[in-house]
């Protein structure tokens, strides 16, 4: 990552090299799951949409569920992310330079903001992650409750939502404290389900569409 910052620097001071940084995080990550020893196994590649936008809804188990994304999704896609990623060394970039969105939960005038930006991105094609527990589940693999905004989202700008299980992540990589936090090599299981339409739904279908994604995400997850 320090090697890569001033290249990255660079690509993320002008929106139209977005595209171009993204295709090199992908090569990072790649490369950061070879070097930890972290190997992909991906069931259901063949339920990612060709085209369009579409909300990608994976459950947030590790750090690792981050590369294991760029690697998995080809197409352009633009993460959501706390506000305070602001704060975070070298890894801020990604989201201060714009080309990734910041949501401020605890400012109304924030959220909206990070809303209009959602839609924006959506509109322009690009799919949206969003982490629905809102952070690393500190019970991994059990889910933490889910926030609504994805769903929200989905309905309002009616585009599918493509669940993703993470099985195994959170072994590989627990959340912990920096030096003492469990880590080691594995395969990394990642089911991507088939994306669940929104066509036609209204806002009183926002909380059953939250309870279907929750049960697809958790399925998988019960059965460990």
């Amino acid at each position: 990552m320090v090697c890569m910052f001033p290249i990255l620097k660079y690509l993320l001071r002008n929106p139209r090299r977005f595209p171009t940084a993204f295709k090199l995080m992908r090569v990072h990550a790649f490369l950061c799951l070879v070097f930890a020893g972290v190997k992909l196994k991906v069931k259901g590649e063949e339920n990612i949409p060709k085209e369009g936008s579409y909300i990608i809804c994976p459950n947030h188990s590790s750090y690792l569920d981050i590369f294991c994304l760029y690697t998995i999704f080809i197409k352009y896609f633009v993460f959501t992310g706390k506000q305070e990623i602001e704060k975070w060394p070298l890894f801020h970039i990604y989201y201060t330079s714009g080309m990734n969105i910041l949501v401020d939960r605890a400012s109304k005038m924030g959220t909206v903001k990070a809303i209009k930006r959602m839609s924006q991105e959506i509109e322009k094609g690009n799919p949206l992650v969003i982490f629905p527990e809102g952070t690393i589940s500190r019970k991994a693999p059990q889910l933490a409750p889910f926030k609504s905004g994805a769903f929200a989202i989905a309905v309002q700008r009616q585009v599918p939502i493509v669940p993703i299980s993470f099985l195994t992540n959170w072994k590989l990589l627990q959340r912990g404290s920096f030096w003492f936090g469990k880590a080691g090599p594995g395969v990394a299981e990642v089911i991507v389900h088939k994306p669940v339409p929104t066509s036609g739904l209204g806002k009183d279908d926002v909380d059953s569409l939250q309870h279907r994604v929750n049960a697809i995400i958790n399925g998988p997850l019960l059965a460990l």
